[in-house]
């Protein structure tokens, strides 16, 4: 026999553990992890642009971007067209392979597309948009050529920002989930090490 009841059990429960783990992880990734207040840009020619609308919304990876944010003047903007998960960094070179990229440090580039405003560019010579990785804050300015700058973040007498919530209610972040996982497996080692040594 090469499993005795009690290594049955330890391994039926750590494998229960990870299958938990994985299905909370999956289910608590949100569909935008931009804050649910803190998530409107501006633009002077046509309004604001809201990154979490009910119906779409932006993520923000360490290397990427993806989504859709919306307007109400000018419809929708697509932020990326990567939909695979994992790590991604956009060529810009062609309408399959668009969007925008972080450089890890809060830097972005790349280019965002609307039907109703064409290109937006994240990165451009007397702009360039931000995001402080402390706070989570947005900051700076995208270009658009057909309706001039879009701002994230005002501290005028309107104030207003774009912020990645890094833990939104009972949403766990990916480093968290992969920590779970991670840690049932050292477990299930460990466990069934001394299981082991106690049968022999």
């Amino acid at each position: 026999m090469l499993y005795n009841t009690p290594t049955r059990l330890l391994v039926g429960i750590v494998t229960s553990l990870i299958i938990a783990a994985w299905s909370t992880l999956s289910e608590a990734q949100p569909s935008s992890n931009i804050d649910p207040v803190e998530r409107w840009a501006w633009s002077t020619n046509t309004g604001w642009l809201n990154l979490r609308p009910s119906d779409g919304g932006v993520t923000v990876y360490p290397d990427h971007l993806e989504g859709w944010a919306w307007g109400e003047n000018i419809g929708w903007v697509r932020l990326g067209t990567n939909t695979i998960p994992g790590p991604h960094t956009y060529s810009n070179a062609s309408a399959d392979d668009y969007g925008v990229n972080h450089d890890g440090a809060g830097n972005l580039s790349g280019y965002a597309w609307g039907s109703n405003v064409g290109w937006i560019n994240f990165a451009p010579s007397d702009g360039g948009v931000t995001i402080d990785l402390a706070s989570g804050s947005f900051d700076g300015y995208a270009w658009a050529e057909n309706v001039g700058w879009i701002s994230f973040r005002g501290r005028g007498t309107v104030q207003y920002n774009v912020v990645v919530a890094r833990l939104l209610g009972n949403e766990i972040p990916v480093l968290g989930g992969l920590g779970i996982v991670l840690l049932a497996m050292f477990l299930a080692g460990f466990g069934f090490s001394i299981l082991r040594r106690a049968a022999i």
